[in-house]
């Protein structure tokens, strides 16, 4: 097997996506009542998805909201925010690679689905009480609905960017 190496431009632009999830994360938020938070980082790791490998979406999701849960006092979030936003990057990344950008609306959909039942899991798990993990699903789903919507629309114009600037950036098809 063919070690893969890293380009310059492939690491600034995995850079670039782990902040703009990490501010997307942190600082555009809204507190609920069940000791967390709406945020708008899934549509820039659906996004980032779309644009980069599977280990770019893994390092963009997983470590752009896994740093932003420590940074805003929800470091025991760490290990499974690392997890589930990693694997949602990496099952967009690999599936729109695969099938293409007619792909597109499952593979944002699946993505969406993989954090909310991710988060189910992991507060069961982190609070011990299924029925509280359960009052999260509709937080979640509401949140990942609106990543979708960001992905859907955003996507067209970074596209139109990449291409405009002549990036060797291997976009959606």
């Amino acid at each position: 097997m063919k070690k893969k190496t890293l380009t310059t431009q492939e690491i600034v632009l995995y850079a670039l996506g782990m902040a703009v999830v990490f501010v997307a994360t942190m600082y555009i938020k809204i507190p609920n009542a069940l000791n967390g938070y709406f945020n708008l980082g899934d549509g820039f790791i659906l996004l980032f998805a779309s644009i980069v490998d599977p280990l770019g979406g893994f390092l963009i999701g997983g470590l752009g909201s896994a740093l932003a849960d420590v940074a805003g006092g929800y470091a025991y979030y760490f290990f499974p925010t690392l997890i589930i936003k990693g694997l949602e990057g990496v099952v967009v990344s690999y599936l729109l690679r695969k099938f293409g950008e007619k792909a597109k609306w499952g593979a944002y959909g699946l993505g969406c689905v993989i954090m909310v039942v991710g988060y189910f899991l992991a507060k069961w798990y982190l609070k011990g009480s299924m029925a509280i993990a359960l009052t999260g699903i509709p937080e979640n789903i509401f949140q990942s609905g609106v990543g979708y919507v960001i992905a859907i629309v955003a996507l067209p114009v970074v596209k139109r960017c990449l291409h405009q600037k002549k990036l060797n950036v291997q976009a959606v098809k």
